[in-house]
C-alpha cells in the first residue's frame, strides 16, 4: 500500500498524526492513499488503521525535501532507536508492535510510504541503512569573519540551492548542532571550507566549545582547506580579514562529509609564498556520501552494500507534460544520473584525469548507453553569464571515444576501470563560440572534440559549478552539479544496470 502526507508546514515530530482511514482519498483500487496532515507528525503502528497494530511492517519513506536536517526517526516510547535523513531517495525502516513513525521537518514537504507486512523471515533479513550525505553551508559577512564566541545568527534552508545559508554572520565560530541539531552529529563528520573575497590570509579550523581554544591554519583566498574531523559540539571556526576591493562580502562556504576516514583522499600543495599547507582542489577518490540521485523516469540512483547501482527500466511512453514533467525538455526516455558538488569552483583547467570502477549487471543486453558517461556543468565565462554542459563518452569511432574501458579481475564478472582517454579532451553540447574543435567528423556536436587548453584560451576563467543549465536533457527545475555520471538518455528506453564501485578524479 503506497500512502501519500501533504504536509503543508514544518513538522515537529511530535504527537499522532491526526488522520483515520475515512479521511484518505483513494485510488489505483484502494492501493494508494493520500491525505494532508491537519495536526501532529507521527505514525502509529497499525498506519492509520490499514494495518494491524501488533504485526511487523516495512515502510519505505521519501519526500520531496532535499533539507539535511530533516529527518525520520522511529520510536520506542520516548526512545528514537532510529534516525534517518529525510530526503528523495527512498529509505526503508521496520516498524514493529508499539513503535511510531515521527517525521521532523523545517518546512512544507510531501511525505510517501510504501507498507508492507512482513513475515518473521523477512524481518530477519531486513537491513536498515541511511546513505550518507554532504551538508553545504554558505556564510556572508561585509566586514570579515572572526573566530571568537559562537556564531548566533540562525540558519535558512535554500531549496533552491540545496544548501544553509546565513548573511551577516562574521562574529563567531560555526557551532556544528546549528549545521547538524539531529542525533547525526554525534557520528562525526569531516569538515572543509574555503573562504573567499578577503584581503588577504584567511585561517580556519576546528575549536573547542568549552575552551575557546582552536589550531586555526593558514588558507589562501579561494582555497580549500584540508579535512578536519569534527563532531558533538565542536566550533568551526573562522577568522578573516574585511574585503578584498571590488568584493561586496566574504564568503565562507562549509562542507560536512559524512564518511568514513577511508574514503577521503584529498590532494595537497604548498603555497610557495607562505610554505603553508593547502587544498588546491579535491582530489582521488569521492566520497560516496557526495553524491545525489538526479534520475529521470524509469531510472535511479541506490546506495547499496557494493557501492551505488544506476539502473534504467525499458518503459516507454513516459508522459512529459506540465504537471507530470520529468525532462525541461520533451524527452520522455529513462536516464539515471547521479551528482557530486565534490569539484564544485574547480577551474576547467585543474581537472587532469578521471576514471570510474563499475560492474555490469545486464552484460547480455549491453549498450553503448548503458555503462557509465560523465557530463560536466561549466560556467564559461566564470560568472555565470553562459553555461555549457562538456560530455566525456565512449564512441565506436577512436577519434571520438573519451572514455577506455579495462577488464578487471573484481569479485564479481564484468568487472571494468573506465578513464578519461588522454584527459584533457572533451565534447560540448551545442559546441562553444569562437573554440575550433580539434577532432571534426561531421555535423553535430557528438561528432566534435575540443581541448581543453583551446577552451581556456579563449574563456580563461571556465570552472565547474552548480547552477541550473536549462538543458533539454537534464532534470526539469532542479540544478545541476558541477559532475555527474549518466547512463541512458532523454530517449533511452532499455534495461540497464551497473554498479559503481569507486570514482576517482585527479588521482
Amino acid at each position: 500500500m503506497t500512502i501519500r502526507l501533504t504536509a503543508l508546514g514544518a513538522l515537529s515530530g511530535a504527537g499522532l498524526i491526526a488522520l483515520g482511514r475515512e479521511a484518505f482519498t483513494s485510488a489505483a483500487s484502494g492501493r494508494f492513499l493520500s491525505a494532508t496532515i491537519p495536526a501532529g507528525s507521527r505514525v502509529a503502528a497499525d498506519i492509520f488503521g490499514f494495518f494491524g497494530a501488533g504485526g511487523v511492517k516495512a515502510v519505505t519513506v521519501s519526500a520531496t525535501t532535499h533539507n539535511p536536517r530533516d529527518v525520520l526517526r522511529v520510536y520506542v516510547g520516548a526512545t528514537a532507536r532510529t534516525e534517518l535523513r529525510l530526503g528523495g531517495g527512498p529509505q526503508t525502516v521496520v516498524l514493529g508492535p508499539g513503535e511510531e513513525l515521527a517525521f521532523v521537518t523545517e518546512a512544507a514537504t510531501v511525505i510517501q510510504l510504501v507498507v508492507n507486512e512482513l513475515a518473521e523471515a523477512e524481518q530477519a533479513a531486513r537491513v536498515e541503512d541511511s546513505p550518507s550525505a554532504s551538508v553545504r553551508v554558505r556564510l556572508t559577512s561585509g566586514v570579515g569573519f572572526t573566530s571568537a564566541g559562537v556564531m548566533g545568527v540562525a540558519l535558512s534552508w535554500s531549496a533552491a540551492e540545496r544548501r544553509l545559508e546565513a548573511s551577516n554572520a562574521g562574529a563567531g565560530s560555526l557551532p556544528l548542532d546549528a549545521v547538524d541539531p539531529r542525533d547525526s552529529r554525534f557520528a562525526g563528520y569531516w569538515w572543509r571550507v574555503r573562504v573567499s573575497g578577503c584581503d588577504g590570509t584567511a585561517y580556519a579550523g576546528p575549536a573547542n566549545r568549552a575552551t575557546g581554544d582552536a589550531a586555526l591554519e593558514a588558507l589562501a583566498p579561494g582555497q580549500w582547506s584540508r579535512l578536519w574531523r569534527v563532531s558533538h559540539d565542536d566550533l568551526l571556526a573562522v577568522q578573516s580579514p574585511g574585503t578584498r576591493t571590488g568584493c561586496p562580502t566574504v564568503i565562507a562556504e562549509h562542507e560536512l562529509l559524512a564518511v568514513d576516514s577511508s574514503a577521503i583522499a584529498i590532494t595537497a600543495t604548498t603555497d610557495s609564498t607562505t610554505g603553508s599547507s593547502l587544498v588546491a582542489q579535491p582530489g582521488g577518490v569521492i566520497p560516496w556520501a557526495a553524491w545525489t540521485n538526479l534520475s529521470v523516469n524509469a531510472a535511479g540512483a541506490t546506495r547499496s552494500e557494493e557501492g551505488w547501482e544506476l539502473w534504467t527500466h525499458a518503459i516507454t511512453g513516459n508522459p512529459n507534460a506540465a504537471g507530470n514533467k520529468g525532462f525541461h525538455g520533451s524527452g520522455a526516455g529513462n536516464k539515471a544520473m547521479l551528482g557530486t558538488d565534490f569539484v564544485d569552483g574547480m577551474p576547467l583547467g585543474d581537472l587532469s584525469s578521471l576514471s570510474i570502477r563499475y560492474a555490469v549487471r545486464t552484460a547480455g543486453n549491453d549498450h553503448i548507453l548503458g555503462r557509465p558517461y560523465v557530463n560536466l556543468l561549466i560556467d564559461v565565462n566564470g560568472d555565470g553569464s553562459l553555461y555549457k554542459i562538456g560530455v566525456l563518452d565512449a564512441a565506436t569511432n577512436p577519434l571520438l571515444n573519451l572514455l577506455g574501458d579495462v577488464a578487471d579481475a573484481g569479485p564479481t564478472d564484468h568487472e571494468y576501470t573506465r578513464s578519461w582517454v588522454g584527459g584533457g579532451k572533451l565534447k560540448i553540447v551545442a559546441e562553444l563560440a569562437g573554440v575550433t574543435p580539434a577532432v571534426d567528423e561531421g555535423p553535430g556536436w557528438l561528432n566534435k572534440v575540443f581541448l581543453i587548453p583551446d577552451v581556456l584560451a579563449q574563456y580563461p576563467d571556465a570552472k565547474l559549478v552548480r547552477a541550473f543549465p536549462a538543458d533539454n536533457g537534464l532534470p526539469a527545475d532542479l540544478t545541476m552539479p558541477p559532475l555527474w555520471l549518466v547512463i541512458g538518455d532523454s530517449n533511452y528506453t532499455r534495461y540497464s544496470r551497473v554498479i559503481l564501485r569507486e570514482v576517482r578524479v585527479n588521482g
